[in-house]
């Protein structure tokens, strides 16, 4: 799984690996991949739990979400 810290959101999106909404490769310029950017970042997550954990850590004022395309794909 992996998280997306959006700074200009205001929001952290947990997406399934198989994603379409993830870049490949991970991370972009300005969302780094486990590390915060200027625009927030993408981080790795073995559960749920551990990405609320690390939403919480990195961007407490954001919103958690689990990706609406992710979640009607299963």
């Amino acid at each position: 799984m992996l998280l997306n810290i959006d700074k200009p959101l205001r929001t952290s999106t947990l997406h399934q690996d198989t994603c379409a909404y993830i870049p490949r490769p991970h991370g972009t310029p300005f969302k780094p991949l486990e590390d915060m950017g200027r625009d927030g970042g993408w981080f790795a997550a073995a559960s749920e739990s551990q990405a609320k954990a690390v939403a919480d850590l990195r961007f407490p004022v954001g919103e958690f979400k689990l990706c609406q395309y992710c979640a009607g794909r299963s």
